[in-house]
């Protein structure tokens, strides 16, 4: 609740949003609610997570145009399939690189 307060900048957009009272979402903030009702915590949890993850994506974009680029890594099955034991057999590898900044 105090997440979309900040995001908002203030509590009646937040009351607005959420279908609620200005004073409900003032005694969240407070504390004096803990326990929210189910219907209550599932929007804010929808809203929080709406706002919250574009954050994360755009900071670890920036942080990344900003340093020397992204490095990826995987693995991945190389090889034929053949009777197990044989050189033939297909293995597992790593593969990791490096990408280059924009």
């Amino acid at each position: 609740m105090k997440y979309l307060v900040k995001q908002l900048k203030g509590t009646r957009p937040v009351a607005d949003l959420l279908g609620v009272s200005q004073h409900t979402v003032e005694r969240y903030v407070a504390g004096k609610l803990r326990r929210s009702r189910r219907d209550l915590r599932e929007r804010t949890e929808r809203e929080v997570k709406k706002r919250w993850q574009p954050q994360i994506r755009a900071k670890a974009k920036k942080r990344a145009a900003s340093t020397d680029g992204l490095v990826v890594s995987t693995r991945a099955r190389f090889g034929f399939t053949a009777a197990p034991g044989t050189t033939d057999d297909a293995r597992i590898g790593d593969i990791t690189r490096a990408l280059p900044p924009r």
